[in-house]
């Protein structure tokens, strides 16, 4: 089963929201944005097991070049296209 909380490690992501209230299930674009935005090395490993190839190609695309800087949109453009980073869900 499919964790449904944000690792208490990534608070330090949702500063400005109340992160006990953020549930994976309802939650689950706006994670996702904030960790491509702000994220590290660190976070990577849990996106990836977390949330699918497409669910990232798909936030890039629609809303990555608005929603996130510069540097992640690019980056994170470039690895939504790497399937092979993603594991099956």
């Amino acid at each position: 089963m499919k964790q449904q909380k944000v690792p208490s490690e990534y608070k330090k992501y949702f500063w400005d929201v109340d992160f006990d209230k953020l549930d994976l299930q309802n939650n689950r674009k706006f994670i996702l944005e904030r960790l491509l935005n702000f994220g590290t090395f660190e976070t990577f490993h849990w996106i990836f097991n977390t949330f699918s190839s497409d669910e990232a190609r798909n936030l890039v695309n629609e809303r990555g070049l608005h929603s996130l800087s510069k540097n992640s949109f690019y980056f994170w453009k470039k690895i939504a296209e790497e399937k092979n980073l993603w594991q099956t869900h």
